[in-house]
């Protein structure tokens, strides 16, 4: 056998051996051998390599009928870490992540948007104030990913098209030049769809509701993307397009313009004030928020007559839309089907809160992981 035929060998087994105790909350030896066909030499000498490396250590005994207890194995998973942030007009959030997308940190700064220099220091300067106050090294992290609003290149550089901020040609490298680690860009409705997949794996179209919204694609378990950076862009689908209200993008009638959480509200109304009325059986609130149902289950069915996906709603409306809520759109788009449908198609997202800076650290994680 080759000599690099061995080392390939040698890397695998390492990896094979990471990936299934990340898969598992803990492992003996013995287990590991049995599970990759591997002798315990072998696996003794790669638990070594791993421990060395603070990817893994051992985290007690595992329970035995007989016999003395097994040394237990598992993965470190704060050895490295990933920050998402989430910039909108007024605000950001910033998140920590560990190896298992858990939530370590959280920070929101009162922050008014700017494309410009002083912005991107700003916010770099409280991002860095944050990770020191919460005592995480800035060598544990492995990249900063920022969710934003506006259509991004493929490599996540630049923001080819940013309406709602203006923020159109703005670079991550704005950001970088501040940082020590790498700064990458995302669609805001992409993050939230990578946070819903990582929380529940689950191909399909991913419907972003909150004070705007977005849609994204998961296939195979990867965000569809176009060269444009234009994919996944359903949100400006035309319901009415002769005299429906204006949207920001310019034209008449989009989903955005009936289904977002800014077409749902009152000025000086937000969604836990809506909610509060509905359940007290406002009227009004009931009259509008049956209308706002229509309306969204003629753009859920538009959506999956394109893409015959399942269709999960996401964003910040989950938090508030009831099992009572989803089952009324469930009826509206029985109603509206022209063919023989699969009951479920329409699903309720889990990710209520920081979707965006959440799914925004997830892919700097995922590169670690498929590097080790």
């Amino acid at each position: 056998m080759s000599t690099s035929n061995m080392q390939s060998i040698q890397h695998s087994n390492y990896s094979d051996i990471y990936h299934l105790l990340y898969d598992n909350e803990k492992l003996s030896k013995q287990d590991i051998a049995d599970t990759l066909g591997l002798s315990l030499p072998t696996v003794s000498s790669n638990l070594q390599k791993l421990t060395a490396r603070h990817l893994i250590v051992k985290n007690g005994q595992l329970k035995s009928l007989i016999g003395r207890r097994a040394t237990a194995y598992a993965i470190d998973p704060n050895v490295s870490l990933s920050v998402g942030v989430e910039i909108f007009r007024t605000y950001a959030t910033m998140t920590v992540l560990n190896l298992r997308n858990e939530v370590l940190a959280l920070h929101t700064t009162n922050l008014p948007f700017a494309n410009d220099d002083q912005y991107a220091q700003a916010l770099c300067q409280q991002l860095l104030a944050f990770l020191r106050n919460k005592g995480f090294s800035l060598t544990q992290i492995s990249g900063v990913g920022i969710g934003i609003q506006g259509l991004i290149s493929n490599d996540g550089t630049t923001i080819l098209y940013g309406k709602i901020l203006d923020c159109t040609g703005m670079q991550a490298d704005n950001f970088g030049q501040y940082l020590p680690f790498p700064v990458t860009f995302y669609h805001d409705a992409d993050c939230v769809a990578v946070a819903e997949y990582a929380n529940k794996p689950t191909d399909g179209i991913f419907l972003s509701i909150s004070e705007h919204i977005g849609t994204a694609i998961i296939i195979n378990g990867r965000v569809f993307k176009s060269p444009s950076g234009r994919s996944g862009t359903m949100e400006h689908i035309t319901l009415n397009s002769a005299d429906g209200p204006v949207c920001y993008c310019g034209r008449r009638g989009c989903i955005e313009t009936y289904c977002s959480v800014s077409s749902l509200l009152q000025p000086n109304e937000d969604l836990g004030t809506f909610f509060a009325d509905l359940h007290q059986h406002d009227d009004q609130v009931e009259a509008r928020f049956e209308t706002y149902l229509d309306y969204l289950s003629e753009a859920i069915y538009n959506l999956h007559m394109f893409v015959d996906l399942p269709i999960v709603i996401a964003g910040e409306l989950t938090k508030y839309l009831s099992e009572s809520h989803v089952t009324a759109l469930k009826q509206r788009l029985k109603k509206l089907s022209v063919f023989p449908e699969t009951s479920g198609y329409l699903q309720r997202g889990s990710v209520v809160d920081h979707a965006v800076a959440i799914g925004a650290a997830i892919p700097a994680i995922q590169n670690q992981l498929q590097n080790i």
